[in-house]
């Protein structure tokens, strides 16, 4: 069951903050399964610069230039659009990272 849960969880903080970006760009491909694949790929990304790209400011342009490239390829969209995805999707996951600190730190 807690399995499930955190299955729930995670598919909720990186694939919808992924469709919300994409209805707010009015983006082609909006359902699940695109942003599953988008999401997917990013992961990938992410570890091959991890791999592969010693220098932080490098890994840095990469990932923000990769991962528009992905998010503009996988919802059918423009670059910069997608490059908007991501910013929305970070913001998105950010404000959800303060609303869980903020029930963690009100439990006391």
């Amino acid at each position: 069951m807690k399995l499930l849960l955190i299955l729930a969880l995670l598919l909720a903080l990186t694939v919808v903050p992924v469709m919300i970006g994409a209805r707010i760009v009015k983006a082609q491909n909006t359902g699940f399964g695109s942003a599953l694949l988008a999401v997917i790929l990013l992961a990938a990304l992410g570890a091959a610069i991890d791999h592969f790209v010693p220098y932080a400011i490098l890994a840095v342009l990469i990932s923000a230039l990769g991962g528009a490239a992905i998010l503009a390829g996988v919802l059918n969209t423009t670059f910069l659009r997608g490059l908007a995805v991501s910013v929305i999707v970070t913001l998105i996951q950010f404000l959800a990272l303060l609303l869980f600190m903020g029930s963690i730190v009100g439990a006391d």
